[in-house]
């Protein structure tokens, strides 16, 4: 594998995530659309050896609807956006970060949009991990 001297560019990341899971829904009989879709965008370490972890979060959700935009069974496919962080240290007192997109999309709008809609809050997590990683003592986890 070649060097890569950049970290990807986490919209084209999450995009051809969303087109992924668009056509495995359309090429196989047992795909689901419910579940999520998780993308590690940063990895910082505590004061006290720990390890924090940013993702962007895709998660979709099927909702049945009158009237909705798939004639084809009355259920619209959403996705929702947004990240996560965590600090992985023994003994963090506030070890959890959520930032998350107040609204929906649905699977069929433009994937380069949806994906351009979490990274706001991706760089929300990647302060408060950044902030988190700065101060926290909790201890890395040892066998």
């Amino acid at each position: 594998m070649s060097y890569i001297p950049t970290a990807p560019d986490l919209m084209v990341e999450l995009a051809e995530t969303i087109r992924r899971h668009r056509a495995s829904l359309r090429t196989s009989k047992y795909a689901t659309h419910s579940g999520s879709d998780k993308e590690e965008v940063g990895r910082y370490t505590t004061v006290g050896g720990a390890l924090v972890t940013v993702q962007a979060v895709l998660a979709y959700t099927s909702k049945a609807v009158w009237g909705s935009a798939d004639p084809g069974d009355g259920y619209e496919r959403r996705v929702d956006v947004g990240a996560v962080a965590h600090c992985h240290g023994y003994g963090c007192i506030d070890p959890k970060f959520r930032a998350d997109h107040d609204k929906h999309f649905l699977l069929t709008d433009d994937a380069d949009v949806t994906a351009e809609t979490a990274l706001p809050y991706t760089q929300q997590a990647r302060e408060w991990a950044q902030k988190h990683a700065e101060t926290c003592r909790a201890q890395a986890y040892t066998r």
